[in-house]
C-alpha cells in the first residue's frame, strides 16, 4: 500500500472523551484526514511511516477551528507554523500488509501489535517493519481491515510504562559519566 495522496475516510468509534491533542507540525509536512500521524526526533508531526525515531501520536481528524480542511498542508512552512489536530484513543480500521512475509491476516493476529508502514498501512509481524514503530493492538479482523487501540494521551507530569515492547530512550546521545573511582558510559539502546 502507498502513503496518502488525498484525505482517507477512516472508520472511527469512540471510546472516551478528551481524546484530541494539537501537535505542531514538522517543516515540509502535508498529513491528510484519517491518515495515521507519528512525531519525528525533533518532537514534530508527520506522517506516519516506517522511519528512524518516529513516535506514533494517532490519528488526524478534522480541525473544529477549520472545518472544511481536510488536510494539514505545512509544506511551505517552518516547524511549529502550523499544527495538527490528533485523535489519541479509540478503534480505528487501516489497511493490513504483509511485504516482507505475506502474511495473511489470521485469527491468531487478535491482541497483536501493530505496527506502522505507512499512514494508512499496518502490519502485526515485527520483521515486516524495520523500525517497529508500534500503532495499538489488534481488536478485531473484519476482512482486510484490521481496527486496533491507538496509545492514550497522557498529561505533561505522567509517564506510562509496559514491561513489553522497546522503551523509549530520553537521552539523545551516549552519556559518560566520570568519577575519581570509575569511568561509566551508557548507551541508548538500538
Amino acid at each position: 500500500m502507498a502513503a496518502l495522496t488525498a484525505p482517507r475516510n477512516t472508520w472511527y468509534e469512540r471510546t472516551r472523551m478528551g481524546d484530541t491533542l494539537r501537535v505542531p507540525m514538522s517543516a515540509g509536512a502535508t498529513i491528510y484526514q484519517g491518515g495515521m500521524v507519528c512525531v519525528n526526533a525533533d518532537g514534530y508531526a508527520v506522517p506516519a511511516a516506517d522511519a528512524a525515531d518516529y513516535k506514533m501520536v494517532g490519528v488526524a481528524c478534522e480541525d473544529p477551528q477549520h472545518a472544511a480542511r481536510s488536510t494539514y498542508d505545512n509544506s511551505a512552512g517552518g516547524d511549529g507554523d502550523m499544527f495538527v489536530v490528533v485523535r489519541c484513543a479509540g478503534r480505528f480500521r487501516f489497511k493490513y500488509e504483509s511485504p516482507v512475509l505475506g502474511a495473511a491476516i489470521d485469527q491468531n493476529m487478535m491482541m497483536a501489535w501493530a505496527h506502522v508502514q505507512d499512514d494508512q498501512t499496518l502490519s502485526v509481524h515485527p520483521w515486516d517493519s524495520a523500525n517497529d514503530i508500534l500503532a495499538g493492538y489488534v481488536v478485531r479482523l473484519p476482512g482486510e481491515t484490521l481496527q486496533f487501540d491507538p496509545r492514550a494521551d497522557m498529561d505533561a507530569d505522567e509517564i506510562e510504562i509496559e514491561l513489553l515492547g522497546q522503551p523509549f530512550w530520553w537521552e539523545p546521545d551516549d552519556v559518560t559519566t566520570t568519577t575519581a573511582e570509575a569511568t561509566t558510559t551508557t548507551t541508548a539502546p538500538q
